[in-house]
């Protein structure tokens, strides 16, 4: 390779495939050349561990193909490749040499800049410690804002920190309509530039204290090491004759700007990547920073190479992708991206049935329920599925395969799953009886399971905690319900009118805590009467008090990951979840909470320490542990850059409608004009800046390139369909900016009750109306394989039982009418009678 090389990969081009047999080049070449080269003098960096693992299974495959014995050799050292994530790159470069900065090698990277609970303190000491700097500031913005304003930029601190303060004129343009106000304002950059300077120097003590750091400290810190070490940065640069940066359109110029000073004079980079897939800006990624590493391999003598072979998608889907992204990718936005290159599919040994291969599944008000008509009506059908193979002379072709449709054959991707959106959408398909999952669904500490045993911890910390207490009552540890808790708070005003709640240490009765009408929950838990709770709860509520006084006296001695466990034993907490799940889902959970507290132990915290570790944390986004596979037969519910990087052979676009309400963000950058140059940052005030002023064009230019990153989430979206490419949409109802919506304007026309096909998506899109998925004569036969036996419900009974779930009760699988049994596939006469079945 004579100079650098930078490639343009679209979604499903065989971008990993091209990477790995590139990398086995550079070895080819070597050897053919009889030059000397290890393992060690190629680094292969991506974007994921997953993506990593398989590069590096490939890399084997590769490998093991090969006869020369060099090649063996070569195999037996892979181990010791650079073949990672920039963040463990990063990590193995630190371990070795961190010693020269005085980095810990023990050092654990989190997930996060620290705890929520951890940044806001840390932010109200610094501005309490520096009222000087932040009166400026107050005098723009309030001090939630400004609490605000230093949480969002510790996630991007390295752009705040490198950024000059925009001044009261910038560029010719006043930086306010007002000249006093402008002036303010400057002031106010300036300081807070300084405050979070600051700030983020006493975060780091914090975290450096725990033994800490998140992967931009990483990435900072070697950084700087390579620019304070002229040194190691020489000789690294000398030991790497090749570096292959996999998903370089989510990098950012930090990212590049470590690249640039690992590479020495014979070096040689490859880039890969794809301008439409930089969905990550969210988390710092510069989409322009591809194309300006395009721009130098253009100008340095290297190779521009085009991947625009699809291997992935069936013809008709690629159709319809290269028809809505042509007009949406037009080369004139304003991060830089190229025009649209249409993709060409691989030829079709055969034909294929069931076209097209687009189609818009339209509800007037729900698009949850015509996702959900959709899956019902299509599982257990038969549909040509397309399955790659060799065609014997070296190349690929796609060879049809007709089976039937399975559940777990789809994937349901939404932009977000917040606000309770990935839980519609799944309430939406198990009503229907579609079994489905949602992968990457944050929200692990809010789970009822681990709720309650962290709610434990809370009441061992504070035993007038109520709020804590009736956590702990109403989860899975004891299973209460709100009457029962009432009847509880009813015995401990009791107890308080009758002056026996919790003494001081005179012997004088305590005070019932501000705001409570009765003493404490906790002592009530002793003073449970017959006919109070059932049997079985009433034992529970008296095994949980006997853990917390079994812990009282012994709290301080131990960890809270022995408490948490020895509590989960007495309260034999796992046999319990186990009762009503099935899936085994909730007792993962549990040892996933479990693993959590176990890696706190070592940072020497206090209890309430570790409560806020593991109840306010900054680990807001952890996923409840996973106990499903890809043979589970279920549907999968996931966001756009969950599904990043994978195929599905049938892909339901929903929640097309979404809307955000228009926050804006609380300070504002904007790079250089050169591209090289740092950003420029301010403040922005609730008050409107004014036409034609710097803030103005500043906000714009924010609200073109959050445009722009929609325009390549739904890319992504609709690039990972191999079979079907499905999306939903409903009648307008939501005001504001509809981004997905907005742009499949063009697909559709009269939207409102009956939408059609625009002329230019004739022919390769197809609009399925709900109602004409209703069950009707042509409907999925009940009992089809994978397909969902719904009974008429009107004819069962559900109990409940002690630990609070519903059951069925089996003698009610039966017809009251006709006496006969329930059989899967045949419904029972009195309910065809009433055509309540479906």
């Amino acid at each position: 390779m004579k100079g650098d090389l930078f490639i343009s990969a679209s979604a499903g081009t065989g971008k990993t495939y091209t990477i790995s047999k590139r990398y086995l080049e550079i070895f080819e070449e070597a050897f053919q050349a009889g030059e000397e080269i290890s393992v060690g003098e190629v680094a292969a960096i991506t974007f994921t561990r997953k993506a990593a693992g398989e590069m590096k299974r490939r890399i084997v495959e590769g490998i093991r193909e090969k006869t020369d014995p060099r090649w063996t050799g070569l195999l037996y050292s892979i181990p010791f490749a650079w073949i990672g994530t920039i963040d463990s790159f990063a990590g193995r470069i630190l371990a070795e040499n961190g010693a020269l900065a005085g980095i810990d090698p023990g050092l654990r990277v989190e997930a996060a800049a620290g705890s929520s609970a951890l940044v806001r303190r840390v932010a109200l000491r610094t501005v309490w410690e520096n009222e000087a700097l932040a009166e400026p500031i107050l005098r723009v913005a309030g001090l939630d804002d400004l609490l605000g304003a230093l949480a969002v930029g510790v996630d991007g601190r390295g752009k705040v920190i490198a950024a000059r303060p925009a001044g009261a004129v910038e560029g010719g343009l006043p930086l306010v309509e007002d000249p006093a106000s402008a002036a303010s304002l400057a002031e106010a950059n300036r300081a807070f530039l300084e405050l979070f300077r600051r700030f983020d120097g006493a975060r780091r003590r914090e975290m450096d204290r725990l033994g800490q750091t998140d992967f931009l400290g990483v990435l900072l810190a070697l950084r700087d090491l390579l620019l304070d070490s002229p040194a190691l940065r020489a000789r690294l640069s000398g030991q790497f004759r090749y570096i292959i940066v996999d998903e370089f359109q989510d990098t950012d110029h930090l990212q590049k700007e470590i690249v640039d000073l690992l590479r020495g004079r014979k070096t040689r980079v490859v880039y890969v990547g794809d301008a439409k897939q930089s969905i990550y800006r969210f988390r710092g990624a510069e989409v322009e920073v591809f194309a300006e590493a395009r721009r130098e391999v253009e100008a340095g003598s290297g190779t521009v190479l085009e991947l625009s072979t699809n291997y992935r998608s069936h013809p008709g889907v690629l159709d319809f992708a290269n028809r809505l992204f042509a007009g949406i990718f037009d080369g004139a936005g304003i991060s830089g991206g190229p025009e649209y290159s249409p993709v060409i599919p691989l030829p079709v040994a055969g034909k294929t049935g069931d076209l097209p291969r687009a189609r818009i599944l339209f509800h007037p008000e729900d698009e949850g329920k015509a996702a959900a008509l959709f899956i019902r009506r299509m599982v257990g059908r038969e549909f040509d599925f397309l399955d790659r193979k060799e065609d014997g002379s070296g190349g690929v072709n796609l060879v049809p395969e007709r089976r039937k449709v399975r559940y777990r054959d789809f994937a349901l991707l939404l932009r977000k799953l917040r606000g309770g959106t990935g839980d519609r959408y799944a309430k939406a398909l198990r009503e229907m009886g579609i079994p489905c999952y949602v992968v990457g669904e944050a929200g692990f500490f809010d789970l009822p399971e681990v709720r309650g045993l962290v709610s434990i911890l809370k009441v061992l910390a504070d035993p007038a905690d109520d709020l804590a207490m009736t956590a702990a009552l109403l989860s899975p540890a004891v299973g209460l319900d709100l009457q029962d808790l009432a009847r509880l708070k009813a015995r401990a005003k009791a107890k308080a009118i009758a002056g026996e709640g919790e003494t001081d240490p005179e012997g004088r009765p305590r005070s019932p805590p501000t705001g409570s009408p009765g003493a404490p929950l906790f002592d009530a838990l002793g003073g449970i009467e017959e006919g109070d709770l059932s049997p079985e709860r009433a034992r529970r509520v008296g095994r949980l008090r006997e853990v917390l006084e079994n812990f009282a006296d012994r709290k301080e001695l131990l960890t809270p990951s022995a408490i948490l466990e020895e509590a989960a034993e007495l309260l034999d907490y796992e046999a319990h979840l186990a009762l009503a799940d099935p899936l085994r889902r909730r007792t993962a959970n549990l040892r996933k909470l479990m693993d959590s507290s176990k890696a706190l132990d070592g940072a020497g915290l206090s209890l309430r320490e570790v409560i806020e570790r593991l109840d306010g944390s900054g680990l807001e986004d952890v996923e409840p542990a996973s106990v499903e596979g890809e043979e589970t037969d279920a549907v999968k519910v996931m966001t756009v850059h969950k599904a990043k990087g994978l195929e599905f052979p049938i892909v339901i676009v929903a929640e097309t409608s979404w809307s955000d309400p228009a926050t804006p963000p609380p300070f504002l950058l904007r790079r250089g004009g050169d591209g090289g140059s740092g950003p420029i940052f301010s403040l922005l005030p609730e008050e409107k800046a004014g036409e034609g002023t710097f803030l103005s064009e500043m906000a714009e230019e924010e609200r073109r390139r959050e445009a722009e990153e929609e325009e390549r989430s739904l890319y992504v979206a609709a690039t990972r369909a191999r079979d079907l490419l499905a999306i939903t949409l409903s009648g307008p109802k939501r005001r504001g900016a509809r981004p997905w919506r907005d742009l499949l304007a063009s697909i559709v026309s009269g939207e409102d009750g009956n939408p059609e096909v625009t002329p230019a998506f004739l022919g390769v899109l197809e609009v399925v109306r709900a109602a004409d998925l209703e069950p009707g004569e042509d409907g999925p036969a009940p009992g089809g394989e994978g397909s969902a036996i719904l009974p008429d419900l009107t004819l069962i009974d559900p109990m409940e039982v002690e630990d609070g779930s519903l059951r069925i009760s089996p003698t009610r699988l039966v017809d009251p009418e006709e006496h006969q049994p329930f059989r899967p596939g045949r419904p029972p006469l009195a309910s065809l009678r009433r055509q309540s079945w479906r």
